[in-house]
């Protein structure tokens, strides 16, 4: 049966075998895993296929292509580097990772996996002793000064109603949600899954989160922006602070 054209989910799913025999017919490729909004069943109309897939030898690289109208994504890596890429504390591939899906089995493809859901789950929770997950990075005084500029910057927009308000306001509420994942020790997560994310693990964040991006006006939008800054900076004074002095050549 044809796949429901209405049905997004339904059009990357039946792409699926094809982008897997294009994989398996891939020079050096032994696994493949599937993740992504499609491997979650999230796929929209703007979604495409995505996969990690290990391979033998010392190099790795990205392809993209097109397969039955539907783009797909893969990153090519031996298993090694995968692993290296979690000692690193990458989370996006940690993530993928643990909620991928198994496209092409293979044993090392498993114990990845389980590797990842591990680390993925000492990062999504309050960190216990010892845990492999990443260490909180509270906010520096360079990156807190840098965020208190975008909002203060944001302030004066609003004060005025200025319509590139919600431009400024977005991009610190971009800075003080990737500052309150690493203060947390939370793997980060990409833009899309801020808001679910944010639920499950501070509800109050998320909500500041949500009135920004639906705020009807400037003012409301700059008040969910600084409950949201605060979260991060404790407040929204000034403080001393500057770089170490380095060498003019």
């Amino acid at each position: 049966m044809p796949a429901d054209p209405t049905d997004p989910q339904a059009q990357l799913e039946a792409a699926l075998p094809a982008a897997l025999d294009r994989l398996r017919r891939t020079p050096g490729v032994y696994a493949a895993l599937w993740c992504g909004s499609a491997a979650r069943g999230e796929g929209n109309a703007h979604s495409d296929l995505d996969f990690h897939a290990l391979v033998r030898g010392d190099h790795r690289w990205r392809a993209n292509y097109v397969v039955q109208g539907v783009p797909v994504e893969v990153f090519h890596n031996p298993a090694r580097k995968v692993r290296a890429m979690f000692a690193a504390g990458q989370g996006d591939t940690i993530g993928m990772f643990a909620e991928g899906r198994v496209a092409l089995p293979h044993p090392d493809l498993e114990a990845l996996m389980a590797e990842a859901r591990a680390l993925h789950a000492a990062g999504a929770a309050p960190r216990p002793l010892h845990a492999a997950g990443p260490a909180p990075r509270p906010l520096s005084p360079q990156g807190r000064f840098r965020l208190l500029e975008e909002v203060m910057d944001a302030r004066a927009l609003a004060d005025r109603h200025d319509p590139l308000h919600v431009l400024i306001a977005c991009r610190a509420a971009h800075l003080a949600v990737e500052a309150l994942f690493e203060a947390r020790g939370w793997w980060k997560v990409k833009a899309q899954r801020w808001l679910p994310e944010l639920t499950e693990r501070d509800p109050q964040a998320a909500r500041d989160l949500h009135a920004l991006l639906s705020a009807p006006d400037p003012t409301a939008r700059q008040t969910a922006l600084e409950a949201l800054a605060v979260r991060v900076t404790g407040d929204l004074t000034y403080q001393e602070g500057g770089s170490e002095p380095q060498l003019v050549n």
